[in-house]
């Protein structure tokens, strides 16, 4: 079995295809990290080194039917009859297939993760979103340029973080002013707004009063419903931890479907079939929450907001550990019976 994932391995993941995502994840994470021409302050910062993550981590969205095709070409009848005279049983050939599948996955993306760490700057502070409030939207208008609304406490260290925007057609930028009243006394933030922009301020302890103040004449301010609360994070490079988490399964998961599906399908077929697959589970998240790429989207916004995102849920690594089993049970059942 150990022969059998060591051949998968190699075969999935030879060297030039290491050498190549390995040149093309450094090109990407080094293109994105430009000296800017002024200077940044902390939020700007933040999503400069997010957008550095995701330009590498973005390969992958173009790497993994490449890894699936590979994968497929294992699972095909010739392949097959090629590793009938190993002697192993149909169960196990199977199951040492996509176990070297599975570690070409991981391979994938631990070089992603460790090159784009490398080339991308660490940060004294680190935030992830601990819990969206029940707030609601809300435009603010010249004869009403004001919306308040109430929050409860937020926990030592969280921060508050509103979104807004400028309404369209309605001109290019408008000021906007947020307030927070609390026991602990009052704090403000002010930005100039022309599209989607976060106002995040530290209200401090006690209930909260809240106020979303449009300054002076311009476009129309929108308030985003949903405001966030931000809790402090180990590590910023945590989000390249979890963005491996939530890749490997998708990963994983295609390898096993590619496998299984090629003993019916051409391989390209089959990897292509996986790819419309994840597609529509990463575009449809609510409707496919058991399966693995259901929180991928939500994942990666997060990531491009400069948030370190959540783990994998459990109901996804069930759904991954299913789709694993029923790809190697259909490439079991097809190699059952081959002769050389």
């Amino acid at each position: 079995m150990k022969g059998l994932a060591a051949f998968a391995l190699r075969h999935a993941l030879p060297p030039w295809l290491v050498a190549a995502l390995v040149f093309l994840l450094f090109l990407a994470a080094r293109a994105a990290g430009a000296t800017p021409l002024l200077e940044l302050d902390a939020h700007a910062s933040a999503l400069q080194r997010a957008l550095e993550r995701a330009n590498a981590w973005s390969l992958l969205f173009a790497f993994a039917p490449l890894l699936w095709l590979r994968v497929a070409e294992l699972g095909t009848q010739a392949a097959g009859r090629w590793l009938a005279p190993t002697g192993a049983p149909p169960a196990l050939r199977s199951l040492g297939l996509f176990a070297g599948a599975a570690l070409a996955a991981a391979l994938v993306v631990t070089l992603a993760g460790v090159v784009t760490e490398l080339n991308t700057a660490s940060a004294p502070a680190a935030w992830r979103r601990a819990r969206v409030l029940d707030n609601r939207g809300a435009v603010l208008l010249d004869e009403a340029p004001r919306v308040a609304w109430s929050a409860p406490e937020l926990a030592d260290g969280e921060r508050l973080r509103v979104w807004t925007t400028v309404a369209p057609g309605s001109g290019p930028a408008i000021s906007a002013r947020l307030w927070a009243r609390s026991a602990a006394g009052t704090s403000t933030v002010e930005a100039r707004v022309a599209g989607r922009t976060a106002l995040e301020l530290d209200p401090g302890s006690g209930a909260l009063e809240l106020e979303l103040e449009r300054v002076g004449p311009g476009a129309l301010l929108v308030l985003f419903a949903g405001a966030e609360v931000l809790a402090p994070a180990r590590s910023e490079r945590l989000a390249s931890l979890a963005l491996a988490g939530h890749a490997w399964l998708v990963l994983a998961a295609g390898c096993a479907l590619s496998l299984g599906l090629a003993r019916a399908l051409r391989p390209a077929l089959a990897a292509g079939l996986v790819l419309a697959l994840a597609l529509v589970v990463c575009t449809r998240a609510h409707a496919f929450a058991l399966l693995p790429g259901a929180s991928l989207s939500a994942t990666w916004s997060d990531v491009t907001g400069g948030l370190v995102p959540a783990a994998a849920p459990a109901l996804e690594i069930l759904g991954a550990l299913g789709l694993c089993a029923l790809g190697v049970s259909l490439h079991a059942r097809g190699t059952a019976g081959v002769r050389r």
